[in-house]
């Protein structure tokens, strides 16, 4: 298995239980095809085919997966907005009617806990660039002692 289908499969075993999450596959397409945004805040330059990225670290795969996780949050609001939208019943939370009683999923704040979850992964993604980044920086110029330059005394 590819190192990109690796990182998935660990995103699917570790982030998701339910069979309605998204497979190993859909998430390994999807890190495959986002390859160009992990770059992008990385500054790095990260290539490869058929799922084999040379040189990914676990430091790149921690930050790859809460990007996938961050795009997989705001999708889920899109999509549970969407659904409020079109929701055609005038979103009924609850109706009773003697012993009879039929409830309905407030879209409203699963949207909102969606949107919490997005908001979590971006705050932790943007620590971990920033730290990735500031980390990994090496310094443009190099004087003094550090410099290991002898003076001809």
């Amino acid at each position: 298995m590819s190192n990109l289908g690796d990182l998935a499969t660990s995103i699917h075993t570790t982030e998701f239980d339910s069979a309605a999450s998204p497979t190993s596959n859909l998430i390994s397409g999807w890190l495959d095809a986002n390859l160009g945004k992990l770059n992008n805040v990385l500054f790095t330059s990260f290539s490869g085919s058929n799922g084999e990225v040379a040189g990914l670290n676990l430091e790149e795969q921690n930050i790859y997966k809460e990007m996938y996780l961050y795009h997989y949050y705001t999708k889920q609001t899109r999509n549970t907005i969407r659904g409020i939208a079109d929701d055609t019943n005038g979103n009924i939370i609850s109706v009773r009617d003697g012993d009879n009683a039929i409830t309905f999923v407030n879209k409203n704040e699963v949207s909102k806990v969606y949107k919490s979850l997005a908001r979590d992964s971006y705050d932790a993604l943007e620590t971990l660039i920033a730290n990735y980044n500031s980390y990994q920086a090496s310094p443009r110029q190099v004087g003094g002692i550090e410099a290991g330059i002898e003076s001809e005394d």
